[in-house]
């Protein structure tokens, strides 16, 4: 196995052409399934480096191919970007007007291919089989599901999987993550409330579906306070209401959306049976009839524990102990690096990509959001470390 110091060297030598990467991929930020300039600039680096590939819609998945014999490991980066408009001041601004990479995913795509880089170069000492998963669409509908049932995860079988997210929240050089749930699953909550239209002077003659949507609103929300355990993690947000005509008409229909975030699989099925239940009782004492449908998005990422404890123990060999932290709880946000954990045993981390003298830093999703370029070898580092981990 290679040590530490060399690894850090062969690194170091591609951190110009990683950050170059960047700033290309950063130039050119497209929103999910439309990444056909992010796809050829992924493409473009494999043909260079000399990795084969395969792509579909437009994912790319690279393979390196060891000289020893040894596991399949794949490596996850999304590519797609935010319809936010890039204020000016950056030298590698963005060309395409109310598009920006403000999630970081052109730092998490130069990161892969960095490692893929190193990984090629040193494939005469590699053990098995490195894959490289380019993913579209991870803030939109979600590129990992479609490309795992087009078959992502085998063809080889991966063995283990891993991916990355920069936080603005850690300064570079930190490394976080946490065994069990990491993030919650994500699901579409639309709630139609029926009621009866009449004239506002005589509210006797009709049935109000506005006052049962707000009933219905209330009711909903002790769902969280009063059939949750506090120590269990979930969210439940209506995001989303309309209805009515007229000020001086008794409304008949009201719509509403929100979102659910559950922490664990027991949860969602849980809340979405309550949802169904409380909002069908209470339109009914009222009235009214309810309709619900919960469109299931991604599945909570729930991190392998042996492979979550392989990632600290090699954040902290590399780092230092003082720089690996824990995650105290799951986040509500989503992720669909779920959907290639689920398939294999896998975990997801953040790494640090702010200078301590920026914090507080502007978030995720934010206009304002940048990073510290330095993170980019760090990201790098970790993918190869795990990679040729036990190797």
């Amino acid at each position: 196995m290679m040590d530490d110091r060399e690894l850090r060297a062969r690194v170091a030598a591609e951190k110009d052409w990683i950050i170059a990467m960047r700033r290309r991929l950063h130039r050119i930020p497209e929103g999910g399934f439309q990444e056909f300039k992010t796809q050829r600039a992924v493409m473009d680096a494999l043909e260079e480096i000399g990795i084969p590939y395969t792509t579909e819609r437009t994912w790319v998945i690279g393979l390196i191919e060891g000289a020893l014999p040894g596991e399949t490991v794949a490596i996850r980066a999304d590519m797609d970007a935010l319809p936010l408009e890039e204020p000016e001041g950056c030298p590698f601004r963005s060309e395409h007007p109310g598009m920006m990479h403000a999630c970081g995913h052109d730092a998490h795509t130069a990161m892969a291919l960095g490692a893929a880089k190193v990984l090629y170069g040193m494939r005469d000492q590699l053990h098995g089989r490195v894959k490289l998963l380019f993913q579209p669409a991870e803030e939109t509908d979600g590129g990992a599901e479609p490309m795992v049932k087009a078959g992502a995860m085998e063809n080889p079988h991966v063995d283990r999987v891993y991916g990355l997210h920069v936080m603005p929240h850690l300064p570079v050089g930190k490394v976080e993550t946490r065994p069990g749930t990491l993030n919650a699953s994500t699901d579409t909550v639309q709630l139609t409330i029926h009621g009866k239209s009449g004239h506002g002077a005589y509210p006797e003659q009709g049935t109000d579906a506005i006052v049962c949507a707000a009933q219905v609103i209330t009711a909903l929300q002790t769902l969280v306070s009063r059939n949750l355990s506090p120590l269990q993690s979930a969210v439940l947000t209506i995001g989303k209401i309309e209805g009515g005509t007229a000020q001086n008409i008794i409304c008949d229909e009201v719509r509403m959306r929100g979102t659910l975030r559950t922490a664990n699989a027991e949860l969602r099925a849980m809340m979405k049976q309550r949802i169904a239940e409380v909002a069908a009782c209470v339109a009914q004492a009222m009235g009214c009839t309810a309709d619900v449908s919960i469109n299931s998005g991604y599945a909570a990422l729930v991190n392998d524990v042996g492979e979550a404890a392989r990632i600290k123990r090699v954040a902290a060999r590399l780092m230092g102990g003082e720089n690996v932290v824990e995650k105290a709880a799951p986040s509500m946000g989503g992720e669909d690096f779920s959907f290639f954990s689920d398939c294999a045993p896998g975990a997801f981390f953040h790494i640090g990509c702010v200078k301590p003298a920026w914090m507080p830093a502007p978030p995720l999703h934010s206009k304002d959001f940048h990073i510290d370029e330095d993170c980019l070898t760090i990201g790098t580092l970790m993918h190869v470390a795990l990679v040729l981990d036990g190797q």
